[in-house]
């Protein structure tokens, strides 16, 4: 059965929204269980997470909306939503490392 017009862009646009959430949550988590090691210092990965999270979240949003012929975008993608997903995931890793680095 073929889907129906417009199906593919909005699975797009709701996929890239639950990325987005899936690694702000991922960064609090990570956050919570090294703050006994790291201290503040942990918190870092959701000061990181937390802007760069919103910000993919509304541009999914506006993809949506241009793909779906109200053109209300007047610049390219240029690729700026996955290069703040990898900031977003190095900052994990990085608090992660730090925190396996500095066990007791």
């Amino acid at each position: 059965m073929p889907e129906p017009e417009g199906a593919q862009n909005e699975r797009t646009a709701l996929a890239w929204q639950r990325t987005a959430l899936s690694l702000l949550a991922g960064s609090a988590a990570v956050s919570r269980l090294t703050v006994d090691r790291l201290g503040p210092l942990a918190l870092l990965c959701v000061v990181v997470a937390l802007p760069a999270a919103g910000w993919v979240f509304l541009e999914s949003r506006g993809r949506y909306r241009h793909d779906a012929d109200i053109k209300a975008r007047d610049r390219p993608r240029g690729g700026r939503a996955p290069a703040a997903l990898t900031l977003v995931t190095v900052a994990i890793a990085v608090t992660e490392l730090a925190a396996l680095l500095t066990a007791p």
